[in-house]
């Protein structure tokens, strides 16, 4: 398998919500094994509870980019 990097910035949405933009997914029609599935799928747990877990009020609010690594 080979590592591939996700770029993710945390922000939030226009009302207020966490949102988390990603670059680097697979494209249409993805070849992936099962395995690689359940990297990419940990990884975006991770990423829905970092998003989650930030802080959202407008004092506390700062957009945030961050690399995640898939071992896929």
């Amino acid at each position: 398998m080979t590592a591939k990097v996700l770029k993710v910035k945390h922000c939030r949405t226009h009302d207020g919500k966490p949102l988390a933009s990603i670059d680097g997914l697979p494209g249409d029609m993805a070849d992936l094994q099962p395995a690689q599935l359940r990297a990419y799928a940990a990884v975006m747990q991770r990423i829905a509870d970092d998003c989650e877990a930030r802080p959202m009020g407008p004092r506390t609010y700062r957009e945030l980019s961050v690399k995640y690594t898939v071992d896929a």
